[in-house]
């Protein structure tokens, strides 16, 4: 059987269809969540059933608390960390997505390095950290027009703490989460490889979905583009940037088992669409 891997995020739209991608390869997994409910949610989806023997779980209650993750990370060989939040308006942007998303991955990216097992993480970035979304004065615009790729990054702005506005607060959080990632093997240099994987928006088929009402209003990407298709207010853009999730899922596996010498690898999953 392949290596052990730990998933955060198993829960989400992204962990769940990258879980079943993993399983079905024959890995071992273990899934982290907040609450024993959580774990059910995924454990008894007739997806996964199937596999239980290959499926281990870790409660982490608080992803802050010290050493949060130390327990779900013995004698793993691989970390793929999907536990970050979409912008949902009404959630709390320090709670909800600021915390989990900034403080989250430093929590891990430490702990990690206590573990000698771990061969390569895997984190799940978002193209706002790497595409200014504000235009540029018409004084200071380049000429030509700057290419974006997946080691693009965005300049941390003076404030760099959560704000009000949740969509704003989730920018500025994948923003600062990338930067923090890349300082953090700049300076620790880990046994481990790094790698981001930096998407677009994230759709298609939600396997945790049973009804229409319950599709339309899913903390997710494809709930918010349901929600703007049927008329429901959205007060998050939707750019013009998408990845199949059945894509991404593939993609996952591929950067982690990806054979490399080299520290820090980004990579972009994302194809531009025009609403015009």
């Amino acid at each position: 059987m392949a290596p052990p891997v730990l998933l955060t995020g198993a829960t989400g739209l992204i962990g769940f269809r990258v879980l079943q991608e993993l399983l079905r390869n024959n890995y071992r997994v273990r899934i982290t969540a907040r609450s024993a409910n959580k774990v059910q949610s995924v454990t008894t989806h007739p997806l996964i059933r199937p596999f239980e023997s290959q499926l281990t779980t870790a409660l982490i209650p608080d992803i802050n608390a010290a050493n949060a993750f130390d327990e779900a990370l013995k004698d793993v060989t691989y970390v793929i960390h999907t536990g970050s939040p979409v912008p949902i308006p009404g959630t709390d942007p320090l709670r909800d997505v600021w915390s989990p998303t900034v403080d989250g991955t430093a929590s891990l990216l430490t702990s990690a390095l206590r573990f000698s097992t771990i061969k390569r993480i895997v984190l799940t970035s978002s193209i706002v950290a790497t595409i200014p979304l504000s235009p540029l004065p018409p004084s200071t615009a380049p000429e030509v027009p700057v290419s974006i790729t997946a080691s693009s990054r965005v300049p941390l702005p003076a404030n760099t703490t959560a704000t009000p506005d949740v969509f704003e607060t989730y920018v500025l959080a994948k923003t600062i989460a990338l930067s923090n990632a890349d300082t953090f093997m700049k300076t620790q240099n880990p046994d481990f490889t790094l790698a981001h994987v930096i998407p677009g928006y994230v759709l298609g088929r939600d396997e945790r979905v049973h009804d229409a009402e319950m599709a339309a209003h899913m903390p997710s990407s494809c709930g918010i583009l349901l929600q703007g298709l049927t008329g429901i207010d959205v007060l998050v853009p939707l750019h013009g940037g998408f990845v199949h999730v059945d894509d991404l899922a593939e993609m996952f596996l591929r950067v982690m088992e990806l054979e490399t010498e080299v520290q820090m690898e980004s990579f972009g999953a994302c194809v531009p669409v025009d609403f015009g």
